[in-house]
């Protein structure tokens, strides 16, 4: 075999070392900003005293610095991860919108839904896209207290028609209510639109273009992906999606998403009344925002303790998730407020 030169080692040399670097990027060991290892020891410490908590994961810059799993627990393995379904469905909104199936934020409800609501309210189809991220839409509900409002919904016979049942309290646009079938409405409008279901549509313009694996998602009783919860992901698969909003809509150097809707889509459309939810003053669309000793942050949060949780200033992504089924509201409360006081707290103090 013909020997290689100086030149060609030195080449094969970088080859090798730039796509050893790309694999582990990810999930290095290896710190790239200073962290005070020993408050995130006890952070992580603190973690495997919790019964119910199965992934902890963080990230700066794009790399994994320190990860546990817990209670059957995975780096791969797949979990419904509730309420963050809501900050996809704003992802792919915006998607959708680049793509031209929705015209914009402000584009009017009424076309989409009146074939599904025909005794739909000149009033009701005027709620605007954004009113539906923005949980500005105007309807009765009650949910954040109680879990009354998502059950009686999600086992109604028809999700759409049960939500435009409900009359309007407010104007649209102009209080916040959290909302569940609100979101769900961007589902049923993106799969119409698309003509296949909205996993199907986040498949080929989100997942796979993340390198993401398939997945399971919850479907309503018209065969509609659940809007509001059910999507499942990895941890891993998580990190990514923090990582993509950090690095403002791009993955690996690939354009996935505009930095224009990563910028809408995070900064605070509406305020929270008083005592809302814990560490958080605003909502964007469909990711709630806050600001602390640390700067500005946003975070993805769902039923039970399932976070991510982006910092900007300190370039960090903090992922995590907890079993919730069958633990009962008063524990799923407990432990979610437990989770996020050690992801702001503990970990977060690790950081300069």
């Amino acid at each position: 075999m013909k020997k290689l030169n100086y030149t060609a080692k030195i080449s094969l040399l970088f080859l090798f070392l730039l796509f050893n670097f790309s694999c582990t990027k990810e999930n290095s060991s290896n710190p790239v900003e200073p962290v005070n290892n020993t408050k995130l020891e006890a952070a992580f410490s603190q973690a495997g005293g919790m019964s119910n908590l199965k992934s902890l994961v963080v990230s700066q810059n794009g790399t994994i610095i320190k990860e546990a799993y817990f209670n059957g627990g995975g780096a791969n393995i797949t979990h419904d991860v509730r309420s963050v379904t809501k900050s996809v469905i704003a992802i792919l909104t915006g998607i959708a919108i680049e793509k031209g199936l929705i015209q914009s934020t402000e584009q009017p409800i009424d076309s989409f839904i009146r074939p599904l609501v025909p005794d739909l309210t000149t009033e009701k189809g005027n709620i605007q896209i954004g009113h539906l991220l923005s949980m500005s839409s105007g309807f009765e509900w009650a949910e954040l207290n109680s879990d009354f409002g998502y059950s009686s919904w999600a086992t109604a016979e028809n999700q759409v028609q049960y939500l435009f049942a409900k009359p309007l309290t407010s104007a649209p646009g102009q209080t916040f209510t959290y909302n569940s079938a609100a979101i769900h409405i961007l589902s049923v409008i993106i799969s119409r639109k698309a003509n296949m279901q909205i996993l199907d549509y986040a498949n080929i313009h989100f997942f796979e273009r993340l390198e993401m694996g398939g997945r399971n998602w919850l479907v309503d009783k018209q065969g509609y992906n659940n809007g509001g919860a059910g999507l499942e992901l990895t941890p891993r698969e998580m990190i990514k999606i923090g990582n993509l909003i950090l690095d403002k809509g791009e993955y690996i150097g690939r354009r996935i998403i505009s930095q224009e809707w990563i910028d809408r889509m995070t900064s605070q459309k509406i305020a929270l009344p008083a005592n809302t939810m814990n560490y958080a003053s605003g909502y964007g669309y469909a990711w709630w925002t806050g600001s602390g000793t640390k700067g500005n942050y946003f975070f993805a949060n769902g039923y039970g303790g399932q976070f991510i949780v982006v910092v900007p200033n300190l370039k960090l992504v903090v992922v995590a998730t907890n079993k919730w089924s069958g633990i009962g509201s008063s524990v799923a409360d407990q432990q979610w407020l437990a989770t996020m006081n050690l992801i702001m707290s503990d970990i977060l103090s690790a950081f300069n």
